[in-house]
């Protein structure tokens, strides 16, 4: 049997201060802390937030009539890095989403932040999850997103 993920997003664009801009996908519950860090630790610009849906690529399909009416489609890839702690006894998770044109980008700049030993031993793995995003339109800002509403 599948297995049935789908994550509320907030796509966005980030802007640094040499005008270079870049798409990022940020998880909806972790969406406000993220763009706090990025303006006020690293002086970026957050701006276009558009709030999506992810599905992975199997769900998309079996239900691929249904989503392709709901709104903007856009290919999308969920990389998990999972790091056990030997330590510590336990896996620690992380999950990013990247636009499947940028997934080889993000993957490598992943692995750039840990250690090659770790990443060639039993304690690392990195998986690529292909999915759609569903998106219904910009939104306006934070009150909206408090929400997941929009009041178009």
């Amino acid at each position: 049997m599948a297995q049935h993920e789908n994550q509320k997003l907030i796509r966005c664009k980030l802007t640094g201060a040499g005008g270079q801009a870049q798409t990022r996908l940020v998880e909806f519950e972790l969406f406000k802390l993220w763009q706090f860090m990025m303006q006020s630790k690293h002086s970026f610009e957050v701006s276009e937030l558009t709030m999506c849906l992810w599905v992975n690529e199997a769900d998309f399909k079996a239900k691929q009539n249904l989503y392709e009416r709901s709104g903007d489609l856009l290919a999308v890839d969920k990389i998990t890095v999972s790091i056990f702690d030997q330590r510590n006894g336990f896996t620690h998770v992380t999950n990013r989403f990247a636009l499947t044109n940028d997934t080889d980008q993000v993957k490598n700049i992943l692995l750039s932040h840990v250690p090659k030993a770790l990443v060639d031993s039993e304690d690392f793995t990195l998986d690529i999850m292909a999915g759609q995003t569903i998106e219904k339109g910009p939104i306006s800002g934070l009150s909206e997103i408090s929400l997941g509403l929009s009041n178009d």
